[in-house]
Parts: C-alpha cells; sequence; structure tokens
C-alpha cells in the first residue's frame, strides 16, 4: 500500500483511474497549473467558458499531464461551474505517478 496512502490532496484514487479535484479560472492568459485553493488543484485557462470550450481546454491539459488519451478524461462533476471533478481513466498508479511528477512542481506540493 506503499505509495497509495500519501497521496495528494486533489487527487483521489478508483479502481479504473483517478480523480482529480480542480478550480478552474477560464480566460486566462494561458493555460498551467498555479497552485492549490481549498484543496483543488487551481488551472488557469485559455479558454472562455463558452459552448464547453474550458472543459475541453481542461481535459487536453490533463490527459496530456496524465499520459493518456484526451478521450480518457471527462469532467464529472462540475462542468458548468468553477468547482470540478475530473475522472481519469486508466491505470491508477501510472496516471497518479505522471501527475505528481507533472503537476506536483506547478502545484509548490507533490
Amino acid at each position: 500500500m506503499g505509495s497509495e496512502s500519501v497521496l495528494p490532496v486533489w487527487l483521489r484514487m478508483r479502481d479504473d483511474g483517478v480523480v482529480v479535484s480542480v478550480k478552474a479560472v477560464p480566460r486566462s492568459r494561458r493555460t498551467q497549473v498555479v497552485g492549490l485553493q481549498d484543496g483543488a488543484v487551481r488551472v488557469q485557462l485559455a479558454a472562455a467558458p463558452h459552448k464547453g470550450q474550458s472543459n475541453a481546454a481542461l481535459c487536453a491539459y490533463l490527459a496530456d499531464a496524465a499520459g493518456v488519451r484526451p478521450s480518457a478524461v471527462r469532467v464529472a462533476r462540475g462542468s458548468s461551474g468553477a468547482r470540478k471533478l475530473v475522472e481519469i481513466d486508466g491505470s491508477a498508479r501510472e496516471i497518479v505517478a505522471a501527475l505528481v511528477a507533472n503537476l506536483g512542481p506547478l502545484i509548490g506540493a507533490a
């Protein structure tokens, strides 16, 4: 159980993937992680929250960070709000390792 028991507060494992807590900030200069906010990853999105553009940008960004296909990522809750739960399907251990490696340094806490 070693590494799974020390997950970041913004990340939760499932049998078939992970769930990421996100605080989305649309209409930013560029898409990037800028830290933590209330137990969620704060992600600035270059896309506007119009016709799902910011959700699509968020999913594409997290797919890239997790090393999975964009079709494996979806907004499970909060599609019209700033607070979102994003599900990423695949090998939970591999996804956790990729997200912590790619987003952890940007957040300032792994």
